[in-house]
C-alpha cells in the first residue's frame, strides 16, 4: 500500500514538473490600448506591450514591426523598446506610436493590425501575438451643415483661455524698478545727473567766467566767492578751509588752488598792490573748472 502511494506521488511530481505553466518562458504578456473612440485625421494612437520572460529568452528584432507606412491610412511613426532586469528574468516594454491619416465621411470603425513577436532561446522559438485592435474615427466636420431656426448648427471653436501672466508681469515690473534705482544711484554717484542742484553750483559760474574779459577781475572774484559760499552753505573764509574739507573732503585736492585764490582775493581787496599778472584770470577760471569736475564726480 505504501509503495503505491509513493509511486503515485512520484508520478504526480513528474507531471507537475512537465506542466506548461512552469515551462512557459513568458511569465507576463500584457497589451495596453488607449481609448477606442474619438479619433480624427492626424491623431496619434499609442499602444504599449509589456512582456516579462525568463533569463536567456531573447526578443527577435526582426519580428518587431518597422517604422513607416503600415497601409494607405496608417503610419507607424515611433518605436521605443526598454529592456530591464527584473527578479523573474527580463522585462520588455514596447511602445508603438501610430498616426492616423483616414478622413471618413461618417463615423467608421478601423483596426490596428496584429503583431506576432518572436523569442528565441537555445534554438527554440516562442511566439506571442498582439491581437488586432478596433477603434472608431470620425470626420472633422459634417458634409452638410445643418441649420436650426435660421442659425448655423456648426459654430467656431471656443477660443483657448489665456495664460495668467500676472506673476510674470509683476516680476518684470519689480526687476525694471530695481534696475532703474541702481542706474539712478550710479548716475548720481558718477555725477551724471547734472540737472540736480548739487551739480549746478559751479555750472553757471563757469559759464559766466568764460564770458568775462581779462579786465573784469572784480566780477571774477565775486562770482567765484559766491559759488564757494553756496557750496559751503555760508560765507567761506580761508581760515575755515579745514572745516570745509571735513564736510567736503573731495575738494581737499584743490587746497593749493583755494589757498592761492583766497590770498589773491585778500591782496586784491585789502592791499594797495592789486596789479594783475598776465595769467591770474586764467587761474580763477581753471579753479572753477576743477570745482565743476569734482562736482560732477570727474576728479
Amino acid at each position: 500500500m505504501s509503495l503505491n502511494i509513493i509511486f503515485i506521488f512520484f508520478i504526480g511530481l513528474l507531471l507537475s514538473g512537465c506542466s506548461s505553466s512552469i515551462n512557459d518562458p513568458v511569465t507576463l504578456f500584457q497589451v495596453q490600448n488607449p481609448r477606442p473612440f474619438g479619433y480624427v485625421i492626424g491623431d496619434e494612437i499609442k499602444r504599449r506591450i509589456i512582456i516579462e520572460a525568463r533569463d536567456g529568452l531573447a526578443l527577435q528584432s526582426s519580428s518587431i514591426p518597422s517604422k513607416g507606412e503600415v497601409n494607405r491610412w496608417l503610419n507607424l511613426n515611433r518605436i521605443k523598446i526598454d529592456k530591464t532586469k527584473v527578479k523573474a528574468g527580463i522585462r520588455y516594454q514596447i511602445d508603438l506610436s501610430y498616426q492616423l491619416f483616414y478622413a471618413p465621411l461618417e463615423v467608421k470603425m478601423l483596426e490596428l493590425p496584429s503583431v506576432t513577436l518572436q523569442f528565441k532561446q537555445f534554438g527554440n522559438t516562442t511566439e506571442k501575438t498582439v491581437p488586432r485592435w478596433n477603434f472608431t474615427t470620425a470626420p472633422l466636420r459634417e458634409l452638410a451643415i445643418r441649420k436650426d431656426e435660421g442659425k448655423e448648427y456648426m459654430r467656431a471653436d471656443t477660443p483657448a483661455p489665456l495664460l495668467d501672466d500676472t506673476n510674470a508681469i509683476n516680476r518684470l515690473i519689480i526687476s525694471l524698478l530695481i534696475a532703474f534705482i541702481l542706474a539712478a544711484y550710479l548716475a548720481w554717484l558718477y555725477g551724471l545727473l547734472t540737472f540736480l542742484p548739487k551739480y549746478q553750483i559751479f555750472k553757471y559760474p563757469s559759464r559766466q567766467l568764460a564770458k568775462l574779459s581779462d579786465d573784469d577781475l572784480s566780477d571774477m572774484l565775486t562770482i567765484m566767492h559766491k559759488a564757494l559760499n553756496q557750496l559751503n552753505g555760508k560765507p567761506l573764509f580761508q581760515h575755515r578751509l579745514a572745516d570745509f574739507y571735513q564736510r567736503f573732503p573731495q575738494y581737499q585736492q584743490l587746497n593749493n588752488e583755494l589757498v592761492w585764490f583766497y590770498n589773491y582775493s585778500n591782496q586784491y581787496y585789502f592791499s594797495a598792490d592789486s596789479q594783475l599778472r598776465t595769467n591770474d584770470h586764467d587761474k580763477i577760471k581753471l579753479l572753477c573748472q576743477h570745482c565743476l569736475q569734482i562736482e560732477r564726480g570727474k576728479r
